[in-house]
């Protein structure tokens, strides 16, 4: 039975995500050193020059991803799991994530054109993390944004999930994502998904 994520999330993760708030309005970059880089060559990412150095935490309790439906109206159901956004208002989901780290395989941060220092993350999905997206998009594509897309059980922002052709497992999210977010989530995506898979 996949565990729930949000269950061992606590006040330290929840600091380490105001880290990146703060990253939101002061944004910098610096070469990456040696464990940076081997971190990103794994990710085929030689290609960026300077990025913010990735702060790699402990597998499992770092940059780790849950995505569940957010709840519009509060029925007061076991189900219902009340978190912090990232500005500090509170928020209902429900506590049952569609997908989580043991779900995604590796991440991509792609460079948003138009708005220096921000990304769009590029999500490659195990197969049976694909076929979940494919049906969430199908199912949500003619509605307004009711996903969550939660780090160290935090909520981040809300999203609307582009749709996902079968003879691809990779989808990406608009965000934008503020670069220490999205490069965190990037250097740390395999390392995660090695530690959920291997603890299943």
């Amino acid at each position: 039975m996949k565990r729930h994520l949000t269950d061992s999330i606590g006040r330290p993760a929840m600091a380490r995500l105001a880290v990146f708030a703060l990253g939101f309005a002061a944004c910098f970059a610096v070469s990456c050193e040696s464990s940076g880089r081997n971190v990103f060559d794994a990710m085929n990412l030689d290609e960026k020059q300077e990025v913010y150095r990735p702060i790699v935490g402990d597998p499992g309790q770092f940059a780790v991803i849950s995505i569940h439906e957010l709840v519009k109206h509060k029925r007061g159901s076991e189900k219902e799991y009340e978190i912090r956004s990232m500005y500090g208002d509170e928020v209902i989901i429900d506590k049952n994530q569609l997908l989580d780290s043991s779900d995604i395989i590796s991440i991509e941060a792609i460079a948003v054109n138009d708005l220096p220092g921000f990304y769009k993350l590029r999500l490659n999905l195990t197969q049976d993390g694909g076929k979940l997206w494919r049906k969430l998009s199908v199912e949500r594509r003619d509605e307004a944004p009711t996903l969550a897309f939660v780090i160290d059980g935090v909520l981040y922002r809300t999203f609307r999930p582009r749709f996902l052709y079968s003879d691809s497992d990779a989808v990406v999210i608009d965000g934008p994502f503020d670069e220490p977010t999205a490069l965190n989530l990037e250097a740390n995506a395999i390392r995660n998904f090695m530690y959920f898979t291997q603890s299943q």
